[in-house]
């Protein structure tokens, strides 16, 4: 099998004679390369591009092995240990398949909605804790860590019940961001910020948008115009320092106008 061809590979190079830079590697060592072919990953997905897909699946999965491998060395598990946990948990998450298949009854169909409601409802009762937000990791981006912490409160009731009231309580931020600004108290005008910024996480949550993925796409149209205002600039032989913003939004202006729609 493929897959245990990779994990005997990966001992190998973890061996004696194997490489001198695999065998140095501490687990706390994988965490950058195991984030950068994640967000890789996600950006492969984005693209549509399959072969590079596959390839960034490759990557991802043998940074998984790798961290299993040193786990392995140490005497904590192995990769049949990984493999076999991530199978009770998804059977155990999704009562509405194995249960009722196990039981010959009918009626497993049930709505995403329904689905979502009863996977948070067993990760809550398996994490225990004092709150519903224990067990977020501190690890992941702010922009992660807002939606999740939006998710849970909604979950135990604690939610807008119309759009327009997360767009008021937008409105009411900028607000207290100008009243900030006025005054002048840095430290204010980070927290307002702050709250701002919280307020749009929840408005995407509540409009059923990943406000992480919604950031990556707005960073990479930005990315695109600019790079055209850029080019106009460089082929009129002038410099953007040079030029005032009334001309570089006018460049902007037709960067955007020749999107296709």
């Amino acid at each position: 099998m493929k897959f245990y061809e990779l994990v005997k590979l990966m001992a190998k190079l973890r061996s004696p004679d194997g490489c001198a830079w695999d065998r140095a590697q501490e687990i706390n060592d994988l965490r950058p390369y195991v984030m950068e072919e994640a967000m890789e990953l996600v950006s492969a997905i984005e693209t549509g591009d399959e072969e590079k897909i596959k390839e960034e699946l490759g990557d991802l999965l043998f940074e998984i092995i790798f961290v299993t491998r040193i786990e392995e060395e140490a005497g904590h598990f192995t990769i049949d240990d990984v493999i076999s946990a991530i199978q009770k948990k998804m059977i155990e998450r999704h009562p509405h398949v194995f249960e009722v298949v196990e039981s010959g009854k009918d009626g497993c169909m049930i709505t995403k909605e329904e689905v979502n409601k009863q996977w948070e409802e067993i990760k809550a009762e398996k994490r225990g804790g004092e709150s519903v937000l224990d067990g977020v990791t501190e690890e992941l981006s702010a922009l992660l860590i807002a939606e999740k912490y939006g998710r849970r409160a909604s979950d135990v009731g604690f939610d807008w019940e119309e759009v327009s009231e997360v767009i008021d309580k937008i409105e009411e931020e900028i607000r207290e961001l100008r009243f900030a600004k006025e005054t002048g108290n840095a430290k204010d005008i980070e927290e307002e910020i702050g709250d701002l910024l919280f307020s749009v996480v929840n408005l995407s949550r509540f409009l059923g948008v990943n406000a992480e993925l919604a950031l990556r796409g707005a960073n990479r149209k930005f990315s695109d115009r600019f790079r055209k205002v850029e080019k106009s600039v460089r082929a009129g032989g002038k410099s953007m320092k040079d030029m005032s913003i009334e001309e570089l939004e006018k460049l902007w202006r037709v960067a955007k106008g020749g999107e296709e729609k």
